[in-house]
């Protein structure tokens, strides 16, 4: 065999693999105690980190669950106030039209009398005016103002026509047994009865 030819930093070399005398080999106690250490502070950190993983998606969660129960909740607020603001709607515009009827009323109500008192009156002469056609006697109970008026309409020189003024504002009309009465206070008290 030959000789090896020794590097020159082999007198640097410890003895690789001779166990030293003069070092103590640790226990087995120790050993254990370290590794028992080692592998619970590793637990820890593990434990930890999955804790705060598990609480990061259960807060992502919570939060989620949040959101559409602040939706939901929203929602139902925002019918809430469009059910109430359309029932005020509703009831503002009931108001109005109420107002704006009466206020109509109130001012046709003397147009609608006047056009209901001409109306009666056409009718009262036109039967005055048919009667006495006919040769009959015709009497008339009314107001002076009516009065005025029917004896401008009606011919009054060739027929028996009678007339006498009355303090009511009913206008009559006896022809020969006929009465013919026109109670207009009464239609106009009838006709703001039924526009109230």
């Amino acid at each position: 065999m030959t000789a090896r030819v020794h590097s020159p930093a082999f007198p640097m070399l410890s003895d690789f693999g001779c166990p030293e005398t003069g070092e103590e080999k640790p226990d087995r106690e120790t050993e254990l105690k370290s590794a028992f250490e080692d592998g619970y502070q590793q637990g820890l950190s593990d434990g930890h980190a999955e804790a705060q993983a598990d609480a990061e998606v259960r807060l992502a969660e919570a939060e989620t669950l949040f959101l559409e129960r602040l939706n939901l909740e929203r929602n139902a607020f925002r019918q809430e106030c469009a059910d109430v603001l359309a029932a005020r709607l509703d009831g503002a515009v009931k108001l109005i039209e109420r107002a704006i009827g009466e206020r109509v009323a109130t001012l046709l109500r003397p147009w609608l009398v006047e056009k209901l008192r001409e109306r009666a009156m056409q009718d009262l002469e036109g039967a005055i005016t048919r009667a006495l056609v006919e040769g009959a006697k015709v009497h008339i109970e009314a107001p002076a103002e009516v009065l005025e008026h029917l004896r401008g309409r009606l011919a009054n020189e060739a027929f028996q026509i009678g007339y006498s003024e009355a303090t009511s504002p009913d206008i009559r009309a006896h022809i020969e047994d006929t009465a013919i009465e026109a109670n207009i206070a009464a239609w106009i008290s009838e006709l703001e009865a039924a526009a109230t």
